[in-house]
């Protein structure tokens, strides 16, 4: 790596620390276990990667290889992660919360279909592909649920939204980065892996100055599934929009249990 690119490295790395130590000097690591493995998973993985790069005699292949499987590893961290997330979002419209990980199984599927057929046109740039299809599906996902907040006016701490935006902002970015470059430079190009490690590093240090913002504080007490019957909760407070909420979550519920009963 060049210089520039280890010094945003050392950065990001910090950060990552900072986060790590909110969570625990907060408390938030208790509503939080998957997150806080994942962040501290981040942490590992940078050590282990100046360890690697620094060994006498390992060739690069050898470097390469270990360098992508620590990456999946933190991957599927963050996959875990970014479901805990949603799922304290919606987790207490039982009935909505079904319909977004039946989503997301499906989309991942069909993401999945797409980098398989991707990878085997682009073979030198497998890995690449498939990093970006796994981003591609959690920031379907991700996307789909901040709109169904933003739709239906769901009352959501900020420091779950802020949560959410940077899982967001992040896989976004690096599709993004990963297209843009597999378009204009060849995949064996000498400026091709510096940019695209400046940029995704770059990317995820902001990420931790916006989740270092959503820690800072005590996140607040999950509250208990809601079992949305009585219409004058409803006609209370913004009565048709919380009114369509209710209808559409009694509905998938029905679904569900009719679902469940057909088995």
């Amino acid at each position: 790596m060049s210089v520039f690119v280890q010094i945003i490295w050392a950065c990001s790395t910090l950060a990552q620390l900072i986060v790590l130590v909110l969570l625990f000097l907060k408390g938030n690591f208790r509503k939080l276990p998957f997150f806080t493995a994942y962040i501290a998973l981040n942490v590992c993985q940078a050590g282990f990667l100046v360890v690697l790069y620094f060994i006498p005699g390992i060739n690069s292949r050898t470097t390469i290889a270990l360098a992508w499987i620590s990456e999946c590893v933190t991957l599927l961290a963050q996959a875990l992660a970014t479901i805990e997330v949603l799922r304290l979002v919606l987790g207490s419209y039982r009935g909505i919360w079904a319909l977004a990980w039946r989503m997301l199984a499906v989309v991942s599927t069909l993401v999945i279909g797409f980098v398989a057929m991707d990878a085997r046109r682009n073979f030198a740039w497998a890995i690449v592909v498939a990093d970006r299809g796994y981003h591609l599906t959690f920031a379907t996902a991700v996307i789909a649920c901040l709109f169904f907040i933003r739709y239906y006016s769901v009352a959501v701490p900020r420091a779950y939204k802020l949560l959410l935006a940077g899982f967001c902002f992040y896989s976004c970015t690096v599709i993004l980065i990963t297209t843009l470059i597999q378009a204009i430079w060849y995949p064996h190009s000498t400026y091709t892996e510096p940019i695209w490690q400046a940029l995704t590093i770059l990317s995820f240090a902001m990420v931790q100055v916006l989740w270092m913002v959503a820690l800072r504080k005590p996140l607040p007490a999950e509250e208990p599934q809601r079992i949305l019957h009585p219409a004058s909760i409803y006609l209370s407070i913004s009565p048709e929009i919380n009114k369509q909420l209710q209808l559409l979550n009694e509905k998938l519920m029905r679904l569900w249990k009719f679902e469940a009963r057909s088995h």
